[in-house]
């Protein structure tokens, strides 16, 4: 499988009204079939930290109301999706979230991986549920023989609000604690009084990502929301990735 397929996992169509000047009209899928497509490479969408331009030219100026109305399109786009989401029916969201994550857990790409990044979902945002994958992953046996057969998974710890995030290694749920946002999370040490691997910091690459996220294109492209966590995130693994000409992982959303 190569390294640059995003698999999307979505359902519903979103599609946002014609918008400013110099911005594409947008239509997206809510988070929630499955579907292989060939992306460019991932590039993070512009965040707060972008914004910064030096208002000099007419040119720079034009520049600058563009990606205000990005923005505000994106804004716009947020708050449209997440009354969608809250006005799915519960039945129908937990129908869907445990035939993506069979989708998942049949898929060749996951069944062949051995290291993985995934996201811990959070039921006050109406993220697609990921416990039966967690759970099958940590479940399963370690070895058979000398042979390693459990994948190796690392998680989400937020560890400040300036989109630092790091993705430990745990081994079993216990691992998890609750935030202050109400969301499993480990903690940095483990029950041995070990430092927790982080995957920045880890020998080998990971084969793939599970990653959150609001809505999405046809072409894979996400709309977060809004923290540029992982964005951030994945800018820098993919950054390492190249620097140790390790093959790009493959992003699942």
């Amino acid at each position: 499988m190569a390294g640059r397929l995003v698999v999307a996992l979505m359902t519903q169509s979103c599609t946002l009204a014609t918008p400013p000047s110099a911005v594409a009209a947008i239509s997206l899928k809510l988070s929630r079939a499955a579907i292989l497509r060939p992306p460019p490479s991932y590039a993070p969408p512009p965040s707060l930290s972008t914004r910064t331009i030096t208002m000099n030219t007419n040119g720079q100026e034009q520049q600058q109301d563009n990606l205000d109305g990005i923005f505000k399109q994106k804004r716009i786009l947020r708050s449209k999706v997440r009354k969608a989401l809250k006005a799915m029916d519960p039945t129908l969201r937990s129908h869907e979230d445990n035939a993506i994550q069979s989708v998942v857990l049949e898929a060749p790409w996951f069944r062949s991986c051995q290291r993985l990044c995934a996201y811990i979902c959070c039921s006050a945002l109406r993220e697609v549920d990921t416990s039966n994958l967690l759970s099958a992953i940590l479940q399963s046996p370690l070895k058979e023989g000398d042979v390693q057969v459990r994948k190796k998974l690392y998680v989400p710890r937020v560890e400040d609000k300036n989109c630092h995030m790091r993705m430990l290694n745990i081994s079993c749920m216990d691992d998890l604690v609750a935030n202050s946002m109400n969301i499993l999370e480990p903690g940095p040490i483990d029950a041995d009084g070990n430092e927790r691997e982080d995957v920045l910091q880890a020998s080998d690459p990971v084969d793939l990502f599970l990653l959150p996220g609001l809505a999405f294109d046809r072409s894979g492209r996400r709309l977060g929301r809004g923290g540029g966590y992982y964005d951030t995130f994945l800018k820098n693994y993919q950054e390492l990735a190249k620097t140790r000409n390790w093959k790009q992982p493959l992003l699942v959303f």
